[in-house]
This record gives structure tokens, sequence and C-alpha cells, in this order.
């Protein structure tokens, strides 16, 4: 009888010299993940068991589901989840399993439910996934004779919190908690009132790239060549007598930030015009401390701040080659509805999304760093991407954020 297979670990993708040559303490000696990291299936697979589980990912907005009864189904590392909002008016997610055979109990979004039902044998659950008939389980319409245990058969629930308005979970349940997790990058924006800002628009794009490469991206240096028409100067993100970048590129922890310095001359985030700029929280206390304008939330989230706009994607990994992006915009309450203040908002979504707010537009922010991204993508089919470098000036984020994949997948058990 042939012995199982057992789950490829790091060590069948990466050397240990090359995992030594990536930790160099020298960063422009230092050289990056082999091509393979990008494209191979088998990596792609262990990544969806020993990554995405074990720490906290983002899956959605709580716009997703914003009144009680709204539910989505999803899937999270392979696996089918449902983000509803249940009669309380909670955010929940929970396996979307059927308890009895194993059935997809939410087949599409759905709006204005009261409960689930599975389609195979008609179990209804409540919103927060309480089972609460089997009807004819053992033959009668109420099942009570041979009644099912709600404690042992209801929907299983996912760990997961909100944090201003973006949805994570945690698969495995052993991840710190969410506040922990998050802790530096409350740091950074907690002084503003994010919660309360309302949707402006959502957007969601499929790019032909690997879901790491949105990580990768954390850095100024790209600004120039990639964004043309939103950062046209060299002078705006280098100081040309010194060398020094206009931004600092800021890693910690589960974080990436892009922090402007006193070397950046002119404004990272253009005027507001018209518009109220980003609200504080009533009792901050640092309201005019610099913060960080382009944040990662790691694996898989990022938060980027305007003067005026809240801007927070979440990035779904569906192949080695495909990414999800799942983008929104919020802005401060007392805009929207106004015909006065549209043609504002319509400049901000413009600047991210460009004038046909299309992908394939390549203009915008977002179609430009997608774009970016895929042309690197199809660069990794070649043996010469293997001999990726990084730049001591500008690209610490980058090392950092493979580093930080490494370390996580180094702990990992078949």
């Amino acid at each position: 009888m042939n012995a199982p297979l057992q789950p490829k670990l790091l060590s069948a993708f990466l050397h240990s010299n090359e995992i030594a040559r990536l930790r160099d303490p020298d960063l422009n000696a230092a050289r990056g993940l082999p091509a393979s990291i990008y494209t191979d299936y088998d990596f792609f697979a262990l990544e969806q068991k020993h990554l995405f589980p074990d720490v906290w990912v983002g899956i959605g907005f709580d716009i997703d589901v914003p009144l009680a009864g709204d539910a989505v189904p999803l899937e999270v590392g392979g696996l089918p989840l449902i983000l509803c909002r249940d009669n309380e008016d909670r955010i929940q997610v929970l396996h979307n399993v059927c308890r009895h055979r194993a059935t997809l109990v939410l087949e599409s979004e759905k709006s204005g439910l009261k409960h689930f039902k599975c389609p195979y044998h008609g179990w209804v659950y409540d919103l927060d996934g309480r089972l609460l008939a089997t009807p004819f389980w053992d033959g009668t319409s109420s099942a009570k004779r041979c009644p099912v245990a709600a404690d042992s058969a209801s929907l299983v629930p996912v760990r997961s919190g909100v944090w201003n308005h973006i949805v994570f979970v945690n698969l495995s349940g052993m991840a710190s908690s969410l506040e922990t997790y998050l802790a530096d990058m409350q740091n950074e924006l907690g002084h503003f009132d994010l919660e309360s800002m309302e949707l402006a628009h959502t957007e969601s794009w499929e790019f032909d790239a690997n879901w790491k490469l949105v990580m990768e991206n954390w850095e100024v240096y790209h600004h120039v060549w990639v964004h043309q028409g939103v950062f046209d100067q060299m002078s705006e993100e280098v100081d040309m007598q010194t060398g020094n970048p206009c931004t600092d590129m800021i890693a910690s922890n589960n974080c990436l930030m892009l922090r402007p310095n006193d070397f950046r001359k002119t404004s990272a985030r253009p005027s507001s015009g018209l518009l109220p700029s980003m609200p504080h929280k009533k009792d901050a206390k640092d309201i005019n401390k610099r913060s960080s304008i382009a944040n990662a939330i790691l694996p898989n989230v990022t938060a980027s701040m305007g003067v005026v706009e809240f801007a927070p994607a979440v990035y779904t990994p569906i192949a080695p080659d495909k990414t999800l992006a799942k983008m929104a915009w919020f802005v401060p309450q007392g805009i929207l509805g106004f015909e006065k203040y549209q043609p504002e908002v319509d400049k901000i979504l413009e600047r991210w999304l460009g004038p046909d707010r299309s992908i394939t537009g390549r203009r915008g922010i977002r179609a430009q760093d997608h774009h970016c991204m895929e042309l690197q993508q199809k660069a990794r089919n070649s043996p010469v991407a293997d001999d990726v470098r990084f730049s001591r000036t500008w690209e610490s984020n980058v090392r950092y954020f493979q580093d930080w994949l490494v370390k996580r997948l180094e702990i990992a058990k078949a």
C-alpha cells in the first residue's frame, strides 16, 4: 500500500542559502525570492494551507452586507464562507457548510433573508448560524421524535472582526486578537474617525498577477514611472541635494507604511477643494501628527488615505497568477447626495481609477499599479527573474514583506 502524500513545506521551495541571501544585512547585497514563489501552484497551495488560516486576513467590507438579512458567499483559502449581517445587526462570518451532509447553504448573494435554508434537505439556520429546523428528519414535519441538538449541528462560526469597515477573519482561531494584530496600524491612524465615514464607491477587479506583488508595491521609487499624470516629478519623491526620499518607508509587525517626512516640499495628497477634510475623533490628542498616507496590513489588505477619502482594498488570491481586488472609497459625512460636491468626489475617484474607472484604461493609481504587477508576473516565467535585488534607499519594505512571509512559513508543519 502506498504511503499517503505529504504536503510540501517551505524547504521544498527555498534552500537555506536563498533565505540567507534574502536576509543579508546589507540590503543592496540581498536578493529577493525566486520567481517560482510567484508562479508555482504547489507554493500557492502551501500559502493557502499554512499562511492565510493562521493570520488575520481581509475578506471584504461591512458595507457588503449593509442591512440585516444581507448575506454574501465567498471563499478564503479555498474554504467556502458566508459573510452576513444577522437579525441583531451584527456582522457574522460562518462556514458555508450544512451540518447534515456538507452542502453549501448559501449559493449566491441575497438580501432580506430571515434565515438560511440548505437547498439539499431543507435544514434551516438562523442568521447567526443556530440550527432552527430539520424538517422530516425522523419522518415528521417537526422532527420532535428524534431532534437534532442545535449545539452540535449549527453552522460553524469563523473568528472575525471589523476594523474601520474592513472585515477580517482568522480561520485557525489561533492568531492573537485582532486588536493586537492591528495595534501598529491603529496607533498610526487611530486619531482619524474612519468608522463614521460613508461609502462613496466600490469596485472589484481581477488582474493577472500574484497577490504578493501588491504587498511588494509598498515603496515610492516607482511613482514617477508608473503613475504618470499623478506623480510627475522626481523632486516630489526625493530631496535632490541629499538623495534622501521624501517618504519614510516603515515596516512594523504586520504593517507597512509610507509616511511623508520633512524633506517633502509639496503635499503628497491633492487639495480637498470644497470638501471637508478627514474627520478626527473628538478625544484625539494628536490630530496634527504626520500620518502614513499609504498602508498595508499583511497579508492582503491596503488602507490608503487622502485628504478627504479613506481608500481600503482587500486582495484575494485566486491562483498563482490571478488576484481579485475588492476596493472601496469612504468620504466624510455631509458630502454624498449634494450636487455641488459630486464633481469633487468624481475627481477623487478619477485619480484612483481613471476617467473610465476601468482596469483596462491604465489611468488612475490602481489601474497603473495592477498593470505593472501583471508585467512583473509575466517576467517571472523567465529564469532571469530569480535575480531580484533591492535598493537600500527605497525598498526596505519590500524585503521586510518577503521575510515576513518566509518566517511564517518556516514554522509550518505537515
